[in-house]
């Protein structure tokens, strides 16, 4: 009798263990951490900031991060197959798979956008001031708002069509015997615009 009872009691222990050891939390699980390079065009490419990273885990557990100033994110989860999407204004999403079984650096790029919206401004550059005579012959250089670099020159009209993607424009206005103007534009459409240069003194 007392071996039965022992035996009932050394039973009843072993499924306690079992169903111990399957009702472990989800926090009990191994964690591995990946850090991501995100950069541009190519994985020998610039960095890249504020890139939107979401998916999930190999346990399903949904994660998201964004790149820093310098293009890197952690994100940590649990091993497996993880399912990664990619997202910045003015690139194509990314969307892949990575069998992530260890802590480890890894990276991915992104292409910028082929839909992203052209315009162009014809730039009329005066002397002193918006209503004063035409300029021809002052240099004009900048990015657009995707960053690309641009130039052109006014003509003897003193006019220059600057093209770019949408967005705020950096510009900076150059003739000799001038000061040289450093200005903001926020570019949303095709349109005309005016800036001014004053002589140097």
């Amino acid at each position: 009798m007392k071996g039965e009872i022992d035996m009932n009691i050394a039973y009843y222990l072993t499924a306690l263990l079992i169903l111990s050891s399957m009702a472990l939390p989800a926090s009990c699980q191994e964690q591995i951490s990946l850090t991501i390079n995100v950069h541009e065009e190519a994985l020998d490419g610039p960095l890249l900031s504020e890139v939107l990273i979401t998916g999930s885990d190999g346990t399903g557990n949904e994660f998201a991060g964004v790149t820093d100033s310098d293009g890197v994110a952690v994100i940590s989860g649990t091993p497996g197959t993880w399912q990664f999407s990619f997202q910045k204004d003015g690139y194509d999403d990314l969307n892949l798979q990575y069998d992530a079984t260890q802590t480890e650096e890894t990276a991915a790029y992104l292409e910028k956008s082929s839909c992203a919206e052209q315009v162009a401004l014809a730039v009329y550059v005066l002397e002193g001031s918006l209503d004063g005579p035409i300029l021809p012959d002052v240099q004009i250089t900048g990015q657009d708002g995707d960053g690309n670099e641009f130039s052109g020159t006014t003509n003897s009209t003193g006019v220059a069509i600057i093209s770019g993607i949408l967005g705020t424009w950096q510009f900076a206005f150059q003739k000799a015997g001038y000061d040289s103007l450093y200005l903001q534009y926020n570019a949303t459409q095709s349109e005309e615009a005016a800036a001014y240069l004053e002589k140097a003194d």
